[in-house]
């Protein structure tokens, strides 16, 4: 996969870096704050996302995966605002399985973060 990814530069910007369910409040369907903004960098703009993606469903227990679906779906409702770049664009599925591998846990995985970054890999193999 990394063979396949492109070699051109990244824009970057200020991140959240812990952008999940837990620190996003809602008040119906519109999002009426952020929180939790200890872990802010600037970074690549394309790892801020992937990270979101899968982490959207996390909260403080039982952390668990969100389908793929989910993660289609959040890059699509992105892009409908700001498109990716052809590199932010080659770089996605690498950094979406590097964040989902990082979820995986030692030993007993009993929310299944380890079958479902298996999923995504060999979804690319």
């Amino acid at each position: 996969m990394l063979a396949g990814t492109p070699p051109g530069r990244l824009p970057t910007q200020l991140g959240h870096h812990d952008f999940r369910a837990a620190n996003v409040l809602c008040a119906g369907t519109e999002v009426v704050a952020v929180l939790d903004f200890e872990e802010a960098r600037f970074d690549h703009r394309v790892v801020e996302l992937t990270r979101s993606a899968v982490l959207l469903g996390t909260r403080f227990r039982d952390w668990g995966p969100v389908p793929a679906e989910v993660h289609a779906e959040f890059r699509r409702g992105y892009e409908s605002v700001r498109p990716l770049t052809p590199d932010e664009a080659g770089w996605w599925d690498v950094l979406l399985l590097w964040h989902a591998l990082a979820m995986v846990p030692p030993g007993d995985d009993p929310t299944g973060w380890g079958p479902a970054a298996l999923a995504g890999l060999s979804a690319e193999v």
